[in-house]
């Protein structure tokens, strides 16, 4: 056994079993329960209306997520230890690590974007509510999410141009396959690509947490400026909605600080230990590791749609008709009343 073999962490054995129950177990359901969940989302969305800049952030936050779930599917495919038995002429697991991976973590960090984009302009709504419409118009929100899109893939080029996929000889097969080479220099261009990574990871997730701070304060002194000035039933009224508010944007924060900050982590890690990736000395506890990384992914796909139901009553009142589970409204009579 070769020295490079013993120092390893975890074993290829061990690592297969975790990569097999996250990567291929857990991320096929979840993945199949994404793209239903976050379908019913778009046409929700759709059915409310795209004139209002909200309901456009809505919108491209579920088609994100919905693409996400179908990604994690495939990856689900090309991780499965049996898929290489299949007589292809090329590996799966460098298709699925070059093109998938990267894919899911753009998409994955696009929709962290959106939601620190969504957060700062609900703050924007609190505390100028008179001119947030004009500020926020549909049309701007499109340009601001395309640039989200476009910028979030600049992190993928210096990938690109490291590595390359070419013909060369397997030995476990016995044959020449397709698969990924590395060329010279390549470790640096990965270096900077999960550097990158990290720090458009940071960048909305911190602004997600200023600006629902700045926003729970705002609605807070709103709620208590009101409360002076109307009367009892309209404080009330606006307090409610307030609250409705502060806890949607507060679930979304806390739940994108739990399943992102391990990302963040990862991505540091790999740029600081060089052992620490796919092709260095720990590489069977790299995809490990990250096989829980991504199946954090997988479940905020499926998370928003319990958020949207319980917390928006006009969500759950155009989801329950899709079904045609809304209860009837009686009918009026239009026949006098004899007294």
């Amino acid at each position: 056994m070769s020295s490079s073999r013993q120092t390893e962490i975890l074993s290829y054995f061990e690592s297969v079993i975790v990569v097999t129950v996250n990567r291929v177990g857990l991320s096929t359901v979840l993945g199949i329960t994404g793209v239903v969940s976050n379908v019913f989302n778009v046409c929700v969305f759709f059915k409310q209306g795209l004139q209002v800049s909200m309901n456009v952030n809505f919108f491209v936050l579920s088609s994100v997520d919905v693409l996400r779930s179908l990604n994690y599917i495939w990856m689900a495919v090309c991780a499965n230890p049996d898929i290489d038995k299949l007589d292809t002429d090329f590996r799966f697991q460098d298709v699925q690590y070059l093109i998938n991976g990267w894919v899911s973590s753009n998409l994955a960090r696009s929709a962290m974007f959106i939601v620190a984009f969504m957060s700062f302009q609900r703050y924007i709504s609190i505390y100028k509510p008179m001119s947030v419409e004009q500020v926020f118009t549909p049309m701007r929100s499109v340009f601001v999410l395309i640039f989200i899109l476009l910028m979030n893939s600049i992190v993928v080029l210096p990938i690109c141009v490291s590595v390359y996929f070419d013909w060369s000889f397997n030995l476990d097969k016995n044959r020449t396959m397709l698969g990924l080479v590395y060329r010279n220099g390549s470790s640096e261009a990965w270096g900077l690509s999960f550097t990158m990574h990290a720090v458009l990871n940071a960048l909305p997730l911190s602004t997600i947490v200023i600006f629902t701070f700045l926003l729970i304060l705002q609605i807070e002194f709103r709620s208590k400026w009101r409360q002076n000035t109307l009367v009892k039933d309209q404080h009330q009224a606006i307090s409610n909605r307030d609250k409705r508010t502060s806890k949607i944007v507060t679930f979304m924060a806390i739940f994108l600080i739990v399943s992102c900050t391990p990302i963040i982590v990862l991505s540091l890690a790999t740029t600081i230990v060089p052992d620490f990736s796919a092709g260095g000395k720990q590489a069977n506890l790299y995809f490990a590791v990250w096989s829980f990384a991504f199946l954090s992914g997988v479940i905020g796909a499926n998370i928003n749609i319990f958020i949207y139901y319980k917390l928006s009553s006009k969500y759950r009142e155009i989801f329950l008709k899709m079904f045609n589970f809304c209860p009837r409204k009686p009918k009026i009579s239009t026949k006098k009343q004899a007294y």
